[in-house]
């Protein structure tokens, strides 16, 4: 009886299409630091040092000793509190970390009045010729006083504010802070790069004495308080905001695509299929991997 030893090589070419188990791909250059403090993402455009940011609008000065260090933005004049850097496949819209959009937090001071006691008083905010601008997706604009008529100043042709007074508590609802009774709240214009605030007498032939206070702030920080501001703006010195923040086509890296705004700039995502950086020379990276496996049988 004949033995017949039959062997059949059969190749299977298998594509498989995984998530790449690497490393997670840079987010800022190489031998550049990525954190400062609570900050612990630092991506380009965004630097620390020379060489290490696009330009000088996203130059990042790290402060403080140790265990107290604070990152900066000298270009604007405030302090970095997150930089979002997000894509638009994210699904969690309500995280301030994943929402799609290019947006940084910052630290943005309280403006007074010129007849508020200390050195708070005065104050403004002007990013003209910077890439970064007020979201008015995120931010409210509030004002805190008696007899107060708090208008926005420096974003004509537009005329924007809000009124509260110290007289009538029934403006004050359960359900909504800064509703009129000592604070008042409204929309921020987009787009917009200067704050500077008038304040005036809600009563025009009456010339107002208070202390009042006005500035923009992210929502989250109104609706996470449990009291109104007005219970406590003295000792408010800095509320955090939201800025959006644009980059020119210059600034484009491979395997990306651009989402145009009304900014003067546009947002740059990775590709679908890729993640990284895309502001980064080396640009975006595939995240899908394409494995071949011979199997003999």
């Amino acid at each position: 009886m004949a033995v017949h030893l039959v062997m059949r090589i059969t190749f299977l070419l298998l594509l498989t299409y995984e998530l790449a188990e690497a490393a997670p791909p840079p987010i800022a250059k190489p031998n550049c630091t990525s954190s400062c403090g609570n900050v612990t993402k630092i991506p380009y455009p965004f630097g620390i040092g020379h060489g290490c940011y696009m330009n000088r609008t996203f130059e990042i000065v790290c402060n403080g000793s140790d265990s107290s260090r604070k990152a900066f933005l000298p270009s604007i004049d405030m302090e970095v509190l997150e930089i979002n850097m997000s894509d638009p496949y994210n699904n969690d819209l309500e995280s301030f970390s994943n929402h799609p959009g290019q947006m940084v937090r910052v630290n943005m001071p309280i403006i007074s009045s010129s007849n508020c006691n200390g050195s708070r008083s005065g104050g403004g905010v002007n990013m003209t010729g910077s890439p970064f601008y007020f979201s008015t997706t995120w931010n409210t604009f509030i004002s805190v006083g008696c007899d107060n008529m708090a208008i926005m100043t420096g974003i004509d042709p537009m005329v924007t504010g809000c009124k509260s007074d110290c007289n009538n508590k029934s403006m004050r609802t359960d359900d909504q802070k800064c509703s009129g009774f000592k604070c008042c709240q409204t929309a921020v214009p987009d787009g917009i790069q200067v704050l500077n605030v008038d304040f005036k007498s809600i009563k025009e032939d009456k010339a107002s004495g208070e202390c009042k206070h006005a500035w923009i702030a992210e929502y989250n920080w109104l609706d996470s308080n449990k009291t109104d501001p007005s219970d406590y703006v003295q000792y408010l010195e800095y509320v955090p905001v939201v800025l959006r923040w644009t980059a020119t086509n210059e600034a484009r890296g491979p395997n990306s695509y651009a989402e145009e705004t009304s900014y003067g700039g546009d947002y740059y995502y990775c590709n679908y299929g890729y993640q990284g950086n895309p502001y980064l020379p080396t640009g975006c990276e595939g995240k899908l991997q394409i494995r071949t496996a011979l199997i003999f049988v």
